[in-house]
């Protein structure tokens, strides 16, 4: 078991006990609880705390107070035979400090209730001796408070599969922007048409007089960028898209190749990738890039992420 001391007061249930030494020499065994209820969207359950305030005999309680949880017999399954899955934590209140000690059976399991398996719960969920200890504050003027939180866990069958795909280097893949006349554009942005690789669609991204949000590019650098088009399954569920790609700016008469290789998780908030200082414009202009004043410039994708829904 593990705990932990925390403020919060127990969730679903508490069973306050006075005069704990005369209840303690009163029952022999045990004691039951009333019925409390918990519920979720898929089920309604009724339970009952089961306290042995001198521990289980029969179990491994010599020396301890052990606390179960039994799900009571009225309880409705529409379902023949039925099983129901639980997580549960235990408390024990610190008066003097009105906090709690919550206890967790074995770091959080889960555990399959069913008609033949009623109950659950910890053997040695607090030594008496400490229990009774003053300066705990678990028993204080003779009384006591235990509690619990429960969760069913219901299996909803859904979730994903990922795959990271590589993409086959053919020229579908790759996109080649031939940007006639760059001297003469004025606009902040321009945009390539749509492309599609890893059946995802694109667009090549520049500011040919550097991105106006950063103040190193802005006046000094060519920013290149890819941005990812439509996709609403990834932005409306919150997934990610994976993608490694290759952005070069080519040299015209000798076939040189300025490079950059990089990868990106796409999302509703990240649509966009790339280097505000891809290459300096006095780098461009001198370089031989700009072979008859047009850029060439590619974009070719090398891995993207393929989601798929599993039901």
């Amino acid at each position: 078991i593990s705990s932990v001391k925390r403020g919060l007061p127990p969730a679903h249930y508490t069973l306050e006990i006075k005069k704990y030494s005369q209840l303690s020499k009163a029952v022999a065994d045990r004691y039951e609880s009333a019925i409390f209820k918990t519920k979720n969207e898929s089920q309604e359950c009724n339970w009952r705390l089961i306290l042995y305030p001198n521990g289980n005999k029969k179990g491994q309680g010599t020396g301890h107070i052990s606390l179960y949880l039994a799900l009571d017999e009225s309880t409705y399954f529409p379902n023949n035979p039925w099983e129901v899955f639980v997580n549960f934590t235990f408390f024990v209140q610190d008066r003097i400090k009105n906090e709690y000690l919550a206890i967790r059976y074995d770091d959080g399991a889960v555990i399959r209730l069913h008609s033949m398996k009623r109950e659950c719960g910890i053997d040695k969920l607090i030594p008496l001796q400490a229990f009774k200890e003053p300066s705990n504050g678990y028993l204080v003027d003779d009384s006591c408070v235990f509690g619990a939180e429960i969760f069913v866990i219901k299996p909803t069958g859904k979730g994903e599969a990922l795959s990271i795909v590589k993409v086959p280097a053919q020229a579908g893949n790759i996109l080649r922007w031939k940007i006639p006349n760059f001297s003469d554009l004025r606009d902040p942005e321009y945009y390539s048409s749509e492309f599609n690789a890893g059946g995802r669609e694109w667009r090549i991204v520049i500011c040919p007089m550097g991105d106006d949000k950063d103040d190193k590019a802005k006046g000094n650098y060519l920013s290149f960028y890819i941005r990812l088009q439509g996709s609403d399954d990834i932005f409306q569920s919150k997934r990610k898209l994976y993608a490694e790609y290759k952005m070069r700016v080519l040299d015209h008469p000798r076939i040189r190749i300025d490079e950059q290789r990089s990868s990106c998780w796409f999302s509703s908030e990240i649509r966009e990738s790339g280097y505000p200082c891809f290459m300096s414009l006095d780098s461009l202009h001198k370089g031989g890039y700009l072979y008859g004043d047009t850029l060439i410039i590619e974009v070719e994708f090398l891995i993207v992420s393929v989601v798929k829904d599993q039901k």
